[in-house]
């Protein structure tokens, strides 16, 4: 659970029990003090009807029971001179005070006050009392009830706002790539996640070092590896005019193959360290996939020729992006090789553009793979092809590489048709803002 819904659960069950708390106060105050309110005023009715000289007997045809007082006068002699309802004779009480009487199948409230040679007798039916004190008491309840929902609502919108700036935070830092090292903004960052973001951007600076003692290393490996290998491949050229005999010549070849691919395999291995590292320095422009393919596919051509392969172009629609124009052809290139190598002679490689313009599919009629395997060909040196077949392992994981720098979707499956591979590249929908935003020229 995140932070943010963790603090509003807390906040909003804390809310909860004071609210039902405060609810269950504030019903049994407001009816304690409506009960209260009610014996003052039969107090005061009593005042008023010992100096009142004629009582009118209760209209029943309108007032509600709460306002039907029995109101009942005796003389010195304990003799009744009024009543308001004649018919409800309630027992003359002592002395003053209250008391509690039932009659005539009704509990009442009995105020008796007894002064010089009259005493009044004012009642009020308990159940009448009890529904006026309950309505006063929900009365006060309900704005309770009805503020905690609101009080949830803005607590939900407060917490929003407070945490809004450690979403940038988040949404900054899903946004960035493996090498942008710049530090987090501080602006706006509240002073109990300062030490945070300050903890992190040390840590992107240590990163940041870390990384250019990398770049300097790939800088220096490539100067130190690549020129023994020339010297030794202009050697081997060097000693061809020398050499006597078939066998000589056999074994410079082996030599000269040897060096050539220890020279590929180096500059793959380097390449592979830059995309990793993030010095490989992207130029990012508006580019369409489609025509990079198309002119992959050309490259390409003379190769599946020479190894009695078809290889076709299905270019059905554009695919833009926005990218490094050298490094998505590099990615054309190691996904049609990969295909190109592993298909037979005879068989067919194509290369075409898919989902309205999407992305682009490269299918070809190899042995394909086994299942368990396709799940480790973007592992570095795994090869699962034959021995046989020249290759160091590391294509398909520059591919998957430059395929994530890009935010392209790559993936290799085996053919539901019939043996071989479909390898697919998916660009992303939200490149299409950086397609518009991207410089031109690249």
């Amino acid at each position: 659970m995140s932070l943010r819904w963790s603090s509003l659960t807390a906040i909003a069950a804390v809310l909860l029990v004071v609210g039902i708390g405060a609810a269950l106060a504030s019903y049994f105050a407001v009816r304690r003090e409506a009960h209260r309110f009610l014996d003052k005023q039969l107090q005061q009715v009593a005042v008023y009807a010992l100096e009142a000289r004629n009582l009118r007997p209760a209209i029943k045809s309108t007032r509600n029971r709460e306002d039907d007082l029995l109101v009942q006068v005796w003389d010195d002699a304990g003799a009744p001179m009024r009543s308001t309802n004649p018919a409800i004779a309630i027992p003359r009480g002592e002395g003053t005070g209250f008391s509690n009487e039932i009659v005539a199948g009704h509990e009442w409230r009995v105020y008796t006050l007894a002064e010089g040679e009259r005493t009044a007798q004012i009642a009020q039916q308990i159940e009448a009392r009890t529904e006026l004190a309950e309505h006063a008491a929900l009365g006060a309840v309900l704005p309770i009830i009805i503020l905690v929902p609101v009080a949830w609502l803005f607590l939900g919108l407060v917490i929003y706002v407070v945490m809004k700036p450690l979403g940038r935070i988040a949404a900054t830092l899903s946004e960035r790539s493996v090498a942008d090292t710049m530090p987090i903004p501080v602006t706006g960052v509240p002073s109990e996640v300062l030490p945070l973001v300050a903890a992190m951007n040390r840590a992107l600076s240590r990163l940041q070092q870390t990384l250019e003692r990398q770049r300097r290393f790939i800088s220096d490996a490539a100067h130190e590896l690549r020129t023994p290998l020339a010297a030794l491949t202009l050697q081997i050229g060097n000693l061809r005019p020398l050499a006597r005999g078939k066998e000589l010549n056999t074994r410079l070849d082996d030599l000269e193959a040897g060096a050539r691919r220890a020279t590929h395999l180096t500059n793959q291995m380097l390449q592979l360290a830059r995309l990793e590292s993030g010095a490989s320095g992207q130029q990012r422009s508006p580019v369409d996939l489609g025509a990079l393919a198309e002119a992959c596919v050309a490259d390409l051509e003379p190769i599946a020729k020479a190894g009695g392969l078809h290889l076709s172009l299905r270019r059905n629609s554009e695919v833009p992006l926005a990218g490094d124009t050298r490094q998505l052809r590099t990615l054309l290139t190691n996904l049609i090789e990969n295909a190109l190598h592993y298909t037979q002679p005879g068989g067919e490689v194509t290369v075409e553009t898919i989902d309205e313009g999407r992305g682009i599919r490269i299918t070809d009629t190899g042995p394909g793979l086994d299942p368990d395997l396709l799940g480790r060909v973007f592992e570095r040196f795994f090869r699962a092809a034959p021995q046989h077949v020249e290759g160091t392992g590391l294509g398909l994981a520059i591919a998957r590489s430059i395929a994530n720098g890009h935010g392209i979707a790559l993936s290799l499956a085996n053919r539901v048709d019939r043996s071989g591979l479909v390898a697919e590249l998916l660009v992303s929908a939200h490149l299409d803002g950086e397609i518009a935003n991207a410089p031109t020229g690249a």
